[in-house]
């Protein structure tokens, strides 16, 4: 599947040699797993699924007979939103992954109770094709538009030793430009949320997301610092920064 930015943010841009964007995505960049296990769950449905009718005039739904599909698809579903809303790094990110863990090995250990599933009240979970096909299509038009038109519409760019905030349509929300003059700037990564970074952004596939802290030394005196969040393939445009500034750009990948 391709990822977003890629070219963007591997390298200074071709309409200047000295310019180089960072952009910043919104954590719905994660749930890209959501909407594609999604059409899975529909190709499974449609083709190994049952058809049932409820009612008499009403049209047949095609259910699958397995409630894993559905359990999956809900437990996925409810670790992308822990996942993208708490985000836990280096200790935290074990336990959490630890927990979620012993929560999945004792919803496999209650459906497989003798009797559970088969006695009323049974406890079946069970979508239909057209909930995956909705669920995952609207997911991905929001998903596309988000990570590759809304994001995309502000980014930091770096050119000589000029650091600048561009938002565009800043001047129609009444927002003002932010720019710094800097003598040195300092360009820390961190991937260290396993979940996010490493798991959903396939970072184990060496493409993965990291956050970014800057740190600017300004003319005149003074520092600013930030953090720019889920930047896909975030090594790329730090070592153009370094590239481009030299000694005036210190960058910790």
């Amino acid at each position: 599947m391709a990822m977003p930015d890629q070219a963007a943010a591997s390298a200074p841009t071709a309409q200047s040699g000295t310019e180089i964007r960072i952009y910043a995505h919104s954590p719905i960049l994660y749930w890209w797993v959501i909407w594609a296990y999604g059409f899975v769950c529909a190709a499974l449905t449609y083709f190994q699924g049952d058809k049932l009718t409820i009612g008499e005039s009403a049209k047949p739904l095609f259910v699958h007979p397995s409630p894993w599909v559905g359990l999956s698809f809900t437990l996925l579903l409810l670790l992308v939103i822990v996942a993208t809303s708490v985000r836990a790094r280096g200790v935290s990110a074990l336990l959490l992954l630890l927990l979620m863990g012993g929560a999945a090995a004792a919803t496999y250990f209650v459906m497989t109770m003798p009797g559970l599933w088969t006695t009323p009240p049974s406890l079946l979970l069970h979508m239909n094709l057209a909930f995956y096909l909705l669920i995952s299509s609207v997911l991905f038009i929001v998903w596309f538009v988000i990570v590759f038109i809304v994001d995309r519409l502000s980014y930091w760019r770096v050119r000589g030793t000029q650091v600048e905030r561009v938002q565009m349509f800043a001047s129609v929300l009444g927002r003002a430009p932010e720019s710094w003059s800097v003598m040195h700037i300092r360009l820390t990564r961190y991937s260290d949320d396993i979940i996010a970074h490493k798991i959903l952004a396939l970072g184990i596939l060496g493409l993965g997301t990291s956050d970014i802290d800057v740190k600017l030394s300004i003319f005149g005196g003074g520092h600013e610092q930030f953090r720019i969040e889920n930047v896909w393939r975030a090594a790329g445009p730090m070592k153009a920064v370094q590239a481009a500034m030299g000694p005036k750009a210190t960058v910790v990948i």
